[in-house]
């Protein structure tokens, strides 16, 4: 079955877009998530893009999004239907007819495939007791592309809890098939959460001084409400997305429901994560949804450099309006996060900034000497160079070795 697949955007006089063309190119390996990763700096519209392309399967965006209209402003998206392409045209000035296509989908008794949203704003808090009043009730499309609201908390821990309980009963009763039915979403998520942290995780349940979720980390019990950010934060959108996935009454019932077709729209999940933790999320997701196509925001070279094979998408600002910087390109988990600070995100300081101020006017200082338009020895120069020397023993190894070039040149020079 071909899946459902966007293919570009097109927007006009939209927040920082006077007119964008944006084509996502197909994925070159068919056993990993096709990924597409939009960067650039702050107000260059990465997120409004993101927000845009949730329309063709909500309108919870729609407010927002006409905040960021002017002039005559409007959008439209190319998408395929397995063997059909169609357009989703949205606009945003005028009442539209078109109807998103996750609406249709959420009417129909099976569904063929999906779409979710997640930011990192929300924090994830305890379970009281097992006894709560949410309850495993909404559908799975309920606030689904809302990137901010997309996850229900309490929903996800009683569903933990509720699925935990089951498999117990279960296993108690000898039933290993309904047990295992009911533990696999769950170890997903363990088993995914280990791989992202490099810690043992499992999900389990406590009894003392009420029944509730806590989470075992590395052997240790630990509440929900005390882990640390990064864990809590990738819990959220990861646990509610597979808790999602696993409720869908699926069309294709023999494909598990994280090989399932859906697109997913993530935004700056990085956000909360130690860099190492960066590094091995987007490869740990790339694999796990194999069948999913991915878009997601970022701002941090350790998920960029992280991957291979998912499409960058560089923007950048020219004047007060953003368009694209080249064509997209393919990632490589073979190339340095130097050089992706360089090339991707252009960022080619590596020392504070008065450092690099220093070392500027160091350099300047010494063509200065080098071309004779400044005396040598030269007591400015010599301040300058013990002064940054004394920083680090790497600023005192690029010093040694420049002064070491001066001297040997400027010898030769004066003889």
């Amino acid at each position: 079955m071909e899946n459902v697949r966007i293919e570009s955007i097109e927007i006009t006089n939209i927040g920082v877009f006077e007119h964008l063309k944006l084509d996502f190119p197909k994925k070159i390996n068919s056993e990993q998530a096709e990924v597409h990763i939009l960067t650039g700096e702050n107000g260059t519209g990465k997120s409004t893009i993101l927000m845009l392309l949730t329309g063709l399967a909500d309108n919870a965006n729609e407010q927002e999004c006409k905040k960021r209209a002017w002039g005559s402003s409007s959008y439209s998206i190319n998408y395929q239907e397995y063997q059909e392409k169609c357009t989703f045209k949205f606009r945003l000035k005028d009442a539209s007819t078109d109807v998103p296509i996750q609406s249709e989908q959420a009417t129909k008794d099976t569904i063929d495939y999906a779409f979710f949203a997640y930011s990192n704003d929300r924090q994830l808090t305890a379970l009281e007791s097992l006894e709560t009043e949410n309850s495993i009730t909404r559908h799975p499309f309920v606030e689904a592309v809302k990137f901010d609201k997309t996850i229900d908390a309490a929903n996800f821990l009683h569903w933990i809890s509720t699925t935990k309980t089951r498999a117990l009963i279960a296993q108690a009763n000898g039933d290993e098939q309904e047990y295992v039915s009911y533990t696999k979403a769950i170890s997903e998520i363990e088993k995914a959460l280990s791989e992202i942290t490099g810690k043992s995780i499992e999900f389990s349940l406590a009894s003392k001084p009420y029944l509730r979720v806590v989470l075992k980390m590395d052997g240790q019990s630990l509440d929900i409400d005390v882990l640390p950010d990064g864990i809590k934060s990738t819990i959220r959108w990861l646990g509610d997305l597979l808790m999602r996935l696993e409720n869908i009454p699926w069309t294709d019932a023999t494909l598990i429901s994280l090989h399932q077709n859906f697109v997913l729209f993530l935004d700056e999940i990085e956000v909360h994560l130690h860099p190492m933790w960066q590094r091995s999320i987007l490869p740990v997701i790339q694999k796990l949804f194999k069948n999913a196509q991915i878009f997601i925001s970022t701002h941090s070279p350790f998920v960029v450099g992280s991957v291979d094979g998912a499409w960058i998408h560089k923007l950048k600002k020219e004047g007060h309006i953003a368009i694209l910087d080249g064509e997209p390109m393919l990632s490589e988990d073979g190339k340095s996060t130097r050089l992706i600070l360089d090339e991707i995100f252009g960022v080619n300081q590596q020392y504070g900034i008065q450092v690099e101020e220093d070392l500027k006017k160091f350099r300047v200082l010494r063509d200065k000497v080098m071309t004779g338009k400044e005396v040598y020895p030269n007591q400015a120069l010599e301040q300058l160079a013990n002064a940054l020397a004394n920083q680090s023993a790497e600023l005192y190894q690029i010093i040694a070795r420049e002064q070491y070039q001066l001297e040997r040149i400027m010898s030769k020079t004066i003889s």
